[in-house]
């Protein structure tokens, strides 16, 4: 899942929890709150730069660095925030694990190994072919020499061969 869907995912989450935009240009308590929830699980969990998660806010990267210090005393200050904050963050968590990572480096390089990958097992069957091919031709060969072969010498031909394959002399 790309950075801009996930913050699109916790924005959607988030509003709904509190019932409320959190794009509004507003400084109440529960606005400030629910940025605040925002900017701490985007910066914990997606390691991302606060001047990218300012961006999705239209905020400034110092705003997001003021809300996350501040974050811990929002937090014992009210205990309420505390839960909402935890079930915001499980689900946008559950909701994340849902959707694939589609960032393009780690996308290049997962399709580079797989490539590689690929191009090894195209090696390994060409091989596999020409044994397969080698022991039809050698199962070919052995079905002719069996039938030029009279019964009674074919069973004493068998137990010579199998004492040398068993190492019986």
């Amino acid at each position: 899942m790309m950075n801009t869907q996930k913050v699109k995912l916790l924005k959607e989450i988030t509003n709904k929890q509190f019932q409320l935009n959190v794009d509004h240009r507003s400084r109440t308590a529960e606005h400030v709150a629910a940025r605040a929830i925002c900017y701490k699980i985007l910066k914990d969990h997606c390691d991302m730069t606060n001047t990218f998660i300012g961006r999705q806010f239209n905020k400034n990267h110092a705003t997001i660095i003021h809300a996350i210090e501040e974050f811990p005393w929002m937090l014992k200050a009210d205990r309420e925030m505390e839960r909402i904050y935890r079930k915001i963050l499980n689900k946008w968590l559950i909701k994340c694990e849902e959707c694939t990572d589609t960032n393009s480096d780690v996308l290049k390089k997962d399709l580079l190994k797989l490539e590689e990958r690929n191009n090894l097992l195209n090696l390994a069957l060409i091989e596999m072919k020409e044994k397969v091919d080698k022991l039809t031709k050698m199962t070919e060969s052995l079905k002719k020499l069996e039938k030029s072969i009279p019964e009674n010498r074919l069973q004493r031909i068998e137990k010579k061969l199998s004492d040398i394959v068993n190492g019986v002399f």
